[in-house]
C-alpha cells in the first residue's frame, strides 16, 4: 500500500504541474494576445494567474521530488492538501477583496472552478481522511471568505429592476453553490471508500488464491476459489491417468553432488510441467522422482486420451533431446504409464493443509503400468482403455494381457510402435 501511496501522490504531483501550466497559457499568455489586439490587460487578473501557476509549479515540483519510497510519509498527503487547498482560497479572496467586491461575488472568481478540481484530484489518493480534511478546509475557508468581505442576503435588495444576475449571487444561491460543491466531495470520498473496499477485496483474494496455491494445482485454484463445491466435497468422474518415473534415479543420485542433483530434478520437473501445459493436462503432484498427471480433471473431454498420449510421445522426445546435449553424466530414462477409468477427486484436509488428490481402482493401474515399463523394456505403456482415445489406433501394438499387481481381471497392455517412440531427429 505505501508503494500505490507513493505513487498516487507522484501522479497528483504531474498533475499540480499540469494545472500550472494550463493556468499560464490559458490566462498569462491569452492576456498577451489580448493586450495585442483590444490595447486592454486582465490587470489584477494576470497576477493571481502568475501565483497560481508559480504555485500549482512549485508544489507539485517538491511533491514529485518527495514522492519517492525513501523520502515518502504519509504526513506529507496532509501538508501538500492543505497547500493545495491553501493557494485556491487564497487566490480566491485576493481575487474578489482587491476589486471591492462583496462576498456574494466569490462564485465568480475563475479560481472558484479549481475547488472541484482539487477534490477530484486529490481523490487519487483514495485516503478518505485526508479527502474530507480537504473538504472540510474548502467548505470552511470558502465561507470565511464570504463573512469577511460581507457577504450580503441579496446583493442589491433595493434595485429590484437591477440585471437578473445580481439576483443569481444572492444568499440561497450561493448556499446553494456550496451545498453542490460539498455533495461532489462527498461523492468522491464515497468513491474512495468504494474503490478502497474493491481493493481489499481483490488483495484478500489474491492471497488466498496464493495460499491455496502452495497446497492445490493452479489449475483448479481458480475453481475451488469460485465456490464449486463438487471439488470440495468430492466426486467421480472419468479421468486420464499418468504416472511417469526415472528409473534408476538412486544411480542418477550417487554421482551428484546435493547442488547439482536438485538441479537436475528442477530441469526434469521443468521439462514435465512445459510438456503437460502444452497438451492441456496438469500435474497433480510430483512424488520424488516421479510424477502423477492427470487430463480429464476438473472437466472431462473427448480427446482427453489423445492428449495423454500425445504428451508421453512429446515427453519421450524430450527428454531424448535432453540426453543428446550430453549436460548429465548418465543418461536420463524414463517409464511412463497411462490408463482412463473412474477415479474420485477431490479436496481433503483442512484450511491450514488442503491438497487435491484422484484415488480409485485407475490410479493403481496407471502406476503399475509405469513399473511395467521395467519389466517389458519400453519406456510409454497405455491400457487398451486409454489406446481407446487414441488418434492413431496404428501407433500401437499389444505387448501384453495380464491383471498386474492387485487385481484379478487382465488388462490389455500397449505400447507404441518403434516408429512411434523415436526420437525426432
Amino acid at each position: 500500500m505505501r508503494r500505490h501511496e507513493v505513487a498516487a501522490e507522484r501522479l497528483i504531483g504531474w498533475l499540480r504541474v499540469a494545472i500550472g501550466l494550463c493556468v499560464f497559457v490559458t490566462v498569462i499568455a491569452a492576456d498577451r494576445v489580448l493586450l495585442e489586439l483590444t490595447g486592454i490587460s486582465l490587470d489584477l487578473f494576470e497576477r493571481n494567474a502568475w501565483i497560481a501557476s508559480l504555485g500549482f509549479l512549485l508544489v507539485g515540483a517538491v511533491s514529485i521530488v518527495l514522492a519517492v519510497p525513501q523520502r515518502w510519509h504519509h504526513g506529507f498527503a496532509y501538508l501538500f492538501m492543505v497547500l493545495d487547498v491553501g493557494l485556491v482560497l487564497i487566490i480566491a479572496f485576493l481575487a474578489i477583496g482587491e476589486r471591492g467586491l462583496p462576498g456574494n461575488a466569490l462564485p465568480s472568481a475563475p479560481i472558484a472552478w479549481a475547488v472541484p478540481l482539487v477534490l477530484a484530484v486529490g481523490a487519487l489518493r483514495y485516503d478518505v481522511r485526508v479527502q474530507l480534511c480537504a473538504i472540510a478546509l474548502l467548505a470552511t475557508g470558502l465561507v470565511g471568505i464570504a463573512i469577511t468581505l460581507d457577504h450580503r442576503l441579496v446583493l442589491d435588495s433595493a434595485a429590484m429592476q437591477a440585471p437578473a444576475w445580481h439576483r443569481l449571487f444572492s444568499m440561497p444561491v450561493n448556499v446553494m453553490r456550496l451545498e453542490l460543491l460539498l455533495l461532489a466531495g462527498a461523492a468522491t470520498a464515497f468513491g474512495i471508500i468504494r474503490s478502497r473496499r474493491l481493493l481489499s477485496s481483490a488483495v484478500k483474494d489474491a492471497i488466498g488464491r496464493a495460499s491455496l496455491s502452495r497446497f492445490l494445482p493452479a489449475e483448479i485454484v481458480p475453481r475451488v476459489t469460485a465456490g464449486d463445491a463438487d471439488l470440495r466435497r468430492g466426486r467421480r468422474q472419468k479421468a486420464v491417468i499418468v504416472f511417469v518415473d526415472i528409473r534408476d534415479s538412486t544411480g542418477l543420485a550417487e554421482g551428484m553432488d546435493p547442488e547439482r542433483l536438485s538441479q537436475f530434478f528442477t530441469a526434469f520437473r521443468t521439462r514435465v510441467l512445459g510438456a503437460v501445459r502444452k497438451h492441456h493436462g496438469f500435474v497433480d503432484k510430483f512424488i520424488g522422482d516421479g510424477a502423477l498427471i492427470l487430463f480429464g480433471v476438473p472437466d472431462e473431454s473427448s480427446d482427453d486420451a489423445a492428449r495423454a498420449l500425445a504428451f508421453a510421445h512429446d515427453l519421450v522426445r524430450i527428454v531424448a533431446a535432453w540426453n543428446a546435449t550430453r549436460e548429465l553424466p548418465h543418461t536420463v530414462r524414463i517409464g511412463i504409464g497411462i490408463h482412463v477409468g473412474e477415479v474420485f477427486c477431490g479436496i481433503v484436509g483442512d484450511e491450514e493443509r488442503m491438497e487435491f488428490t484422484v484415488l480409485g481402482d485407475a490410479v493403481n493401474v496407471a502406476s503399475r503400468l509405469e513399473q511395467a515399463t521395467k519389466r517389458y523394456g519400453e519406456m510409454i505403456l497405455a491400457s487398451g482403455a486409454a489406446i481407446e482415445g487414441s488418434s492413431d489406433r496404428a501407433a500401437w501394438r499389444e505387448i501384453g494381457l495380464e491383471p498386474l499387481a492387485g487385481r484379478k481381471e487382465p488388462v490389455a497392455i500397449f505400447a507404441p510402435t518403434a516408429s512411434a517412440t523415436a526420437p525426432s531427429p
